[in-house]
């Protein structure tokens, strides 16, 4: 009797436990799946290249990527410290500084590299461009092959079709400083431009080409503008058409200063995928 009573209730226990375990089990399963639902989105993804010396300070590109890997933003960075030191003079090899972009970040982007390049005495027209100011060229070809572009190269002289470059914009063949320039190519300049029109030159955008292709995205920006650690955005000029397609292309750009990290930032962004 004890043995058979004893058996019911262990039966009994058994039971309940294995009711319990059914009930936790979905229980558990309805909080994971509660917790899958309210799980917040991927946020954007910031990627650096390596920092390199500039002036006192350094200077680094970045790439910024949405949850779905697609481009947001390509830009640099300079430290406080980088608008110190600078070269007071022009220099020989010049003041260029070389911006690799980060691993794996250009599948979706049309660029290769960047360079921000340091002009102590500005250039010419200096009435125009004589102040000290940077160059950051984002460029659409590789190093190898900027190093094939000389002077005055005749492949410069290949002018790209008007539909590759924005609405009005211009260049002289081979009168400074529309000029091929050896490792960068032709320049292409807005005339309706503050700097053409008695205003002192602050920021401006520049188009680059070589051989019938547009190689690079400038924005030129005086030393003096960055140290006012102001920030603005801008409306990129842009084509109706590009060459490579199915990549992302930006459509804003702005010059600004990061108080946070206490860094100049230089970025594209707003991109669209063409």
């Amino acid at each position: 009797m004890l043995h058979s009573l004893l058996f019911g209730v262990h039966r009994g226990v058994r039971l309940w436990l294995a009711i319990f375990m059914i009930g936790s089990l979905a229980f558990t399963t309805a909080c994971n799946d509660d917790d899958d639902n309210n799980t917040p989105p991927a946020t954007p993804v910031t990627t650096f290249g390596d920092a390199v010396t500039v002036g006192n300070g350094t200077a680094r590109s970045f790439v910024t990527v949405d949850a779905n890997g697609n481009p947001t933003e390509i830009g640099m960075r300079l430290t406080e410290a980088a608008l110190t030191g600078l070269p007071a003079t022009n220099t020989n090899p010049p003041a260029w500084y070389m911006l690799n972009l980060p691993a794996n970040s250009t599948a979706k982007l049309p660029f290769n590299h960047l360079s921000l390049d340091w002009n102590p005495n500005g250039h010419e027209p200096e009435a125009v461009y004589g102040k000290p100011h940077f160059d950051a060229h984002f460029y659409m070809i590789t190093m190898a092959e900027r190093a094939q572009i000389g002077l005055d190269d005749a492949k410069g002289d290949v002018l790209p079709a008007a539909n590759l470059l924005p609405a009005g914009y211009q260049t002289v063949p081979n009168v400074a400083p529309f000029r091929t320039i050896p490792m960068m190519g032709r320049h292409w300049v807005d005339p309706s431009s503050h700097e053409y029109h008695g205003q002192d030159f602050t920021q401006t955008f520049i188009y680059g080409s070589y051989n019938g292709k547009i190689i690079f995205l400038e924005p030129m920006i005086t030393k003096a503008y960055l140290a006012e650690k102001k920030t603005e955005t801008f409306t990129l000029p842009r084509p109706d058409v590009v060459e490579k397609t199915g990549v992302y292309y930006p459509t804003k750009y702005t010059i600004g200063y990061d108080a946070a990290t206490k860094e100049y930032v230089i970025v594209l962004h707003n991109m669209e995928l063409r």
